[in-house]
């Protein structure tokens, strides 16, 4: 029998839709440099005044540039969000920031909500805490922790923008509302759950 000190973790979603996207990525900046590279080969590296010449370093360039954008892609990968609960409260890690610790005692409202259509639309967890978060041994959300709660924001237009915190439902593998019942039933009493899907 499970402890109720015991953190449940939520099983994450398979990774291939973020892998499929870096290796797209990856084969279209090859693709990029390699014709890049093909069209200043036979670029001199100096000019006849002695400088070194800017279009032979373009190749360079763009190979480092690409590397750098890689990272936006290998971050997700590497600390992908994490969602855990017990009857004490949550762990979240929204995006690849931090890992925050929210009570139960902090939240007020625990909300489900599908924006767009069934089929390629994106389902929203939102928490909603109270004034006293950030206190008493738990913690409040940064820039980077609310950047999936900025995204609901503005694909509800607004609707969100009283909720503290959001994770995408799809980063997990349960669906929204087995998801959304999971936590529901680690929820003390005071905590409203609402299901918008």
């Amino acid at each position: 029998m499970r402890r109720s000190s015991e953190w449940v973790v939520v099983e994450r979603s398979s990774p291939t839709r973020r892998i499929s996207s870096l290796v797209l990525y990856a084969l279209t900046c090859a693709a990029g440099v390699g014709a890049l590279i093909g069209l200043v080969h036979t670029e001199p590296g100096t000019l006849d005044s002695g400088e070194p010449n800017p279009v032979a370093a373009l190749p360079g360039f763009f190979t480092v540039m690409a590397l750098l954008g890689a990272i936006c892609f290998l971050v997700p990968l590497v600390r992908p969000p994490r969602l855990m609960v017990n009857h004490f409260g949550l762990r979240v890690r929204p995006s690849f920031g931090k890992n925050l610790l929210i009570p139960w005692s902090n939240i007020e409202e625990l909300a489900a909500i599908h924006v767009g259509s069934r089929r390629r639309g994106t389902a929203y967890l939102l928490f909603a805490a109270d004034i006293y978060l950030g206190r008493g041994g738990s913690d409040r959300p940064g820039f980077i922790g609310r950047s999936v709660l900025r995204e609901a924001n503005r694909a509800t237009e607004g609707l969100v923008a009283g909720f503290d915190l959001a994770v995408r439902c799809k980063d997990f593998a349960l669906e929204p509302q087995q998801l959304l019942a999971r936590l529901a039933s680690y929820a003390p009493g005071h905590v409203q759950v609402v299901d918008r899907l």
